[in-house]
């Protein structure tokens, strides 16, 4: 029985490393690199192995988004350490949304939100939960954010709509950060009714 367990442990090991350089493909290529055969050919294996470690493309798709995930909230994780008015997290979001190192991680899950609202499998089943961390996470790092619904959902589509627009357009966005965020800041000081 010893030698089942090994060899699960093995199999599961092994998975763990072709998810974390499958990760790696598809933060340096984006989403379009999904190919079994390409990604298969980029790991110097075949798409038959991939299969066999992850049982489907839908699986492998999953456990590459989930990594990528993981891997964003550990580098972002400080953001959470202190809460903030929502201008000021605006603020810094986007400036975190545009760093070199993080980039490639919001282009791939801006992908996976916008395949998954145009229906495509798997995505479809994995954009709603992303939004929802998402949406968590600003509800956790914003001041005031839990009393006001519409904080959290109005940051992740700026943060969203100006990562699209920089990919589209570099440079174009860069004014647009600094006026919503004095936007936020005067609903932020205007008088409650």
């Amino acid at each position: 029985m010893a030698e089942i367990g090994d060899a699960t442990g093995e199999r599961d090991a092994r998975r763990i490393a072709l998810t974390d350089r499958l990760v790696d493909l598809v933060l340096r290529d984006g989403l379009g690199a999904m190919g079994l055969r390409g990604l298969a050919k980029a790991l110097d294996t075949s798409d038959r192995m991939l299969l066999y470690y992850f049982g489907t493309k839908d699986a492998l798709v999953v456990a590459v988004i989930g990594r990528i995930v993981a891997r964003l909230l550990d580098a972002t994780s400080s953001a959470a350490e202190e809460a903030s008015p929502p201008d000021v997290f605006l603020l810094r979001a986007l400036a975190t949304a545009q760093a070199q190192d993080i980039r490639p991680f919001v282009n791939v899950l801006s992908d996976v939100i916008a395949r998954g609202g145009q229906g495509e499998a798997p995505y479809d089943s994995l954009a709603p939960d992303l939004v929802a961390r998402w949406l968590d996470f600003i509800r956790v790092c914003v001041i005031g954010a839990d009393e006001d619904p519409s904080v959290a959902p109005a940051i992740l589509a700026i943060v969203e709509g100006v990562a699209l627009l920089e990919r589209a357009n570099p440079g174009s966005a860069a004014l647009v950060g600094p006026k919503l965020a004095a936007a936020l800041a005067t609903e932020r000081q205007r008088p409650k009714t």
